[in-house]
């Protein structure tokens, strides 16, 4: 499998009102910007028109001229925040197939080559939840915030599929790279395990968030599922 050939995540798509000016997106998006900040204050019952109007400090007439109602605006504020984190995660995986895709080129069916994968995949983990943990706190609350309004809105349940179909398509495609038996269904439980740490995170575990834990629970689940031995294993 090509590692170069990277799948495109599914195209967003907002609601709210089409622009066709610069300035007229520019203010779009500072409305969006606002309301995603008033979300992180106060979860998802904080995004009102007069609220995110005087959030983002425009007149009232301009939130309800690009979205028709409260409910195109929050589904709009949750599609950019998934466009945003569909950006992020792009760059982020840009940065990191350099240094982790190169070990592929050495038999990645070997045990030892195996076992520089997962050290290397251990390592970027590591990076990428410290980062998020102490760089983009209010990321992760405003996911947060989505993934539970969610379950009450369909428009917004099929944003979150989205966002975590976004965040699978790397880790889908490493886990076939090294040929993985199931690489799916190791993405969605390595996705599974990176989130619940960043839940962890944001509740405060001081046991749980610290890096030197973190790094036991990502080599602990990369050795199950590249099906390593122990290293105390004879």
């Amino acid at each position: 499998m090509s590692l170069s050939s990277r799948e495109a995540p599914s195209t967003i798509v907002y609601q709210g009102r089409k622009t066709r000016r610069n300035g007229s997106e520019q203010r779009r998006r500072l409305i969006l910007e606002a309301s995603l900040r008033l979300v992180i204050r106060e979860g998802v019952r904080g995004v009102r028109h007069r609220a995110v109007a005087k959030e983002a400090d425009v007149p009232l007439s301009a939130t309800t001229y690009y979205f028709k109602d409260i409910n195109d605006l929050i589904a709009d504020t949750f599609t950019y925040f998934v466009d945003v984190g569909a950006e992020s995660m792009r760059r982020f995986w840009n940065g990191a197939e350099e240094v982790l895709f190169a070990q592929l080129n050495n038999e990645p069916s070997s045990g030892e080559n195996l076992r520089v994968i997962q050290m290397r995949l251990v390592d970027l983990g590591v990076q990428y939840l410290m980062q998020q943990i102490e760089q983009h706190r209010d990321y992760l609350l405003a996911e947060q915030a989505f993934q539970f309004e969610s379950l009450r809105d369909g428009r917004l349940s099929q944003l979150a599929r989205l966002h975590q179909e976004n965040m699978l398509i790397d880790l889908t495609r490493f886990f076939k790279a090294i040929k993985t038996s199931d690489p799916e269904t190791d993405a969605y439980l390595t996705l599974a395990v990176i989130l619940r740490l960043e839940y962890d995170a944001l509740l405060g575990y001081p046991e749980i968030i610290t890096q030197e834990q973190i790094k036991h629970k990502l080599t602990r689940h990369l050795q199950l599922i590249l099906q390593l031995p122990d290293k105390t294993e004879s």
